[in-house]
């Protein structure tokens, strides 16, 4: 019996080798380049960094503290939560609307839910440079559309007060696919049995929908909440496709400062503690909002 008891040891044993083994590539991966880059990004926030130079020269907390006079940051910042809000807001809500619609057998319902979620697998560059071309204030198609309606035309993103609205509206197309597809998943999954018993209680469609379905697809609401969150504070592509922070830095967003940092002006270190920040502040939203999701969901 000790002689089996062994064996299936050593069998069990063996076999966590050959899982370690397997899933290696992904943490060998994983940690050069998600971890190791953290890690340095954190240490180079606290140097004065020249890459080429090879030079590295401490300066403690002083790029943090430059930070908070640096008004090209904190007008990122602002930039940042505004789109923010605005996706998670306006994309989420249409997106649930929407799943809403086409959970439904409607007619036509499987084509309307490919030509909405074609824009999220669309190359957002490729999608930027296509919307580029609509808001040209000359020739574009929306200022025609404007035009052909006698409707003033607008500068869209070459204007200063309209040029992160329009980075939203096409944020807003692009995203909307996907958080549509991820609420018609949490509509399915709810039970025919519970309308049905609404509808024999005389509840009526408002009803059912704010009763019934807000509170079963909660954490379905959460997840998408929290998706769009992280999504939007990373934004970079298309702002720097359609606007490249203009103008006078109406559209510029932290991971676009923290771009033109690094890349632009070499000053590394000064880019770390930018990421380091937007780290801090994704992390911290997101534990809110993951706190709240256990606090409300059904």
């Amino acid at each position: 019996m000790q002689m089996i008891d062994g064996f299936l040891f050593k069998a069990k044993k063996n076999r966590w080798h050959y899982a370690y083994l397997f899933i290696a590539p992904v943490l060998i991966f994983f940690g050069l380049f998600r971890v190791y880059p953290a890690v340095e990004t954190l240490i180079f926030s606290f140097f004065k960094v020249e890459i080429v130079a090879r030079r590295y020269q401490w300066v403690g907390l002083k790029n943090f503290s430059l930070l908070l006079r640096d008004d090209s940051f904190i007008r990122a910042i602002s930039n940042t939560f505004v789109y923010a809000i605005y996706i998670v807001t306006i994309s989420a809500f249409l997106g649930l609307i929407l799943a809403a619609m086409f959970n439904s057998n409607m007619k036509l319902g499987s084509l309307f839910k490919a030509v909405y979620f074609v824009p999220f697998i669309t190359s957002t560059v490729a999608a930027a440079v296509v919307w580029g071309y609509l808001y040209d204030p000359k020739f574009g198609l929306f200022n025609m559309i404007l035009k052909l309606l006698n409707l003033p035309q607008r500068g869209w993103i070459s204007s200063y007060k309209d040029a992160l609205g329009s980075i939203i509206v096409f944020s807003i197309w692009k995203t909307l696919g996907y958080n549509m597809i991820i609420f018609i998943t949490g509509l399915q999954n709810i039970p025919e049995t519970y309308y049905e018993a609404a509808v024999i209680d005389g509840a009526g469609p408002l009803t059912r929908f704010f009763r019934i379905t807000i509170p079963l697809i909660s954490p379905t609401i959460f997840f998408v909440v929290i998706y769009n969150t992280i999504l939007s504070l990373k934004v970079f592509d298309q702002v720097f496709v359609l606007t490249a922070g203009g103008p006078a830095e109406a559209s510029t967003v932290v991971v676009l400062q923290i771009y033109n940092q690094a890349f632009l002006n070499y000053r590394f270190g000064y880019a770390s503690s930018m990421a380091f920040v937007l780290f801090f502040m994704i992390m911290i939203i997101t534990i809110l909002q993951y706190s709240l999701s256990r606090k409300w969901a059904v």
